[in-house]
């Protein structure tokens, strides 16, 4: 099950709408951990007011500043989908009951910071960047590639891509080797085999495609064992 923030209006009774919503600035919102969305990603989000059904609210936010949508694979009709347009601010997002008359009434509003995804941590193989790797697997073992991943996230997102690198050892006086993909090549392979197990190998210029769309740019090292 995938993480969702939580938004949660606490109605507060025989108070109007103003009063409401001055209650709702210190206490009537609770959130589950964040106070904040991510860039061009889809962030899930819960959203109910207690005494009210789903069909009586209504979940407004600017659309110069994001899109939102329902979630349709939510386990529930609350559950919607967030994303930012702008990698930076802030977006409101509005929660409106739903009156018979046709009109409605505010039940609140909460502000979300917009950051962007952290930059993920560099793996190579099934070691982390800093750690020690073994040169026999990075010479003899195929699956071993550079990777990108997204540590403690707050929930499901594809994993970052890894487009291009460049690959040398300490002790070499030639160029970096460039590879194309997030496998080891057979020419950096080749490099590999002229190294000693006391050397650090460095992997540099990793470009990083994220799941926002951006491409960040990461560098790694990696003691030899």
């Amino acid at each position: 099950m995938r993480f969702r923030y939580t938004i949660a209006l606490i109605m507060l009774a025989l108070m109007p709408a103003s009063s409401v919503l001055a209650q709702y600035d210190r206490a009537v919102v609770s959130l589950t951990r964040l106070d904040y969305v991510y860039y061009n990603i889809d962030n899930p989000m819960s959203v109910s007011v207690p005494g009210l059904m789903p069909k009586d609210i209504s979940v407004n936010i600017g659309e110069e500043r994001a899109f939102l949508h329902r979630d349709p694979d939510g386990s529930n009709v609350n559950d919607f989908i967030v994303r930012p347009k702008d990698s930076t601010g802030t977006i409101t997002v509005h929660i409106n009951e739903k009156l018979e008359n046709g009109k409605t009434r505010s039940r609140g509003m909460l502000r979300f910071r917009v950051i962007t995804i952290p930059d993920p941590v560099v793996w190579l193989g099934y070691v982390r960047q800093g750690d020690t790797v073994s040169l026999d697997d990075l010479i003899n073992k195929n699956y071993i590639q550079v990777k990108a991943k997204l540590e403690d996230f707050n929930f499901p997102l594809d994993e970052p891509e890894v487009v291009s690198y460049e690959i040398n050892r300490s002790e070499s006086f030639s160029l970096p080797i460039e590879v194309q993909g997030s496998k080891l090549s057979q020419q950096a392979k080749d490099m590999l085999s002229k190294a000693r197990r006391d050397e650090t190998l460095y992997v540099e210029n990793i470009k990083v495609l994220m799941p926002d769309g951006r491409t960040v740019t990461l560098q790694a090292q990696f003691p030899l064992k």
